[in-house]
């Protein structure tokens, strides 16, 4: 599952095989900024899809 990470400064959305420790370019390419670790996609799909339950219960 690729990593996905998101640019700090203008919110652009990457996707890696490696995690951000194994990363050579931590910046991002479109501004420059720093880029922050979301996690796997598969993480985050789950997280997402137990949210929109959870909104569907109230």
């Amino acid at each position: 599952m690729p990593y996905i990470y998101r640019c700090k400064k203008c919110g652009a959305i990457y996707y890696s095989a490696t995690s951000i420790e194994y990363q050579l370019n931590k910046n991002c390419e479109k501004c420059g900024g720093e880029l922050e670790q979301l996690g796997e996609e598969g993480e985050l799909m789950k997280k997402e899809k137990e949210k929109e339950e959870e909104d569907r219960k109230k």
